[in-house]
């Protein structure tokens, strides 16, 4: 299986690395898509039938104070509808420290062993794209909003 998941991220011009790793079987690094500079880790764990497709997204300093600086219900509404949205997606995702202080986000697609196939691996990494783009978009365009209003003040 090992070979077979590698030959396809090569044959996509994906792979990046092979990464060692004492959880994992097998772990590659995956830069999907092609040339975006969005990582994502691909891997085998230990004594389980399902291979993970993990990524996530760590806000930047910039964005970080942004977001902790709303007011406390703004904050929590707008992570509200975060969680919401990225609900009815098919990645799993989990805010890290927790959601009340996140600082990143990280999304993962479990594929089960019997159910891999090259289309489902390329499909649950642009699942994952397609999440880190919501978020991506969201936090810029809430804080280039932010940064409108701020400006009417200065």
């Amino acid at each position: 299986m090992k070979e077979v998941v590698k030959g396809w991220l090569m044959e996509e011009g994906i792979l990046k690395a092979e990464v060692p790793d004492d959880n994992a079987e097998w772990h590659f690094l995956v830069e999907f898509p092609q040339s975006s500079n969005q990582m994502n880790d691909v891997l085998k764990l230990k004594d389980r039938d399902i291979v993970l497709v993990v990524s996530g997204i760590v806000l930047s300093e910039e964005h970080y104070k942004a977001l902790h600086s709303l007011p406390t219900d703004k904050k929590r509404a707008l992570i509200h509808r975060w969680k919401m949205d990225l609900l009815f997606r098919s990645a799993e995702f989990r805010m890290i420290p927790n959601a009340e202080n996140v600082r990143q986000i990280e999304f993962q697609v479990p594929i089960y062993v019997e159910e891999l196939t090259k289309p489902e691996l390329m499909r649950a990494l642009r699942e994952i794209f397609k999440c880190k783009l919501y978020i991506i978009w969201s936090v810029n365009y809430e804080f280039e909003k932010r940064k409108d209003l701020d400006a009417m003040y200065l």
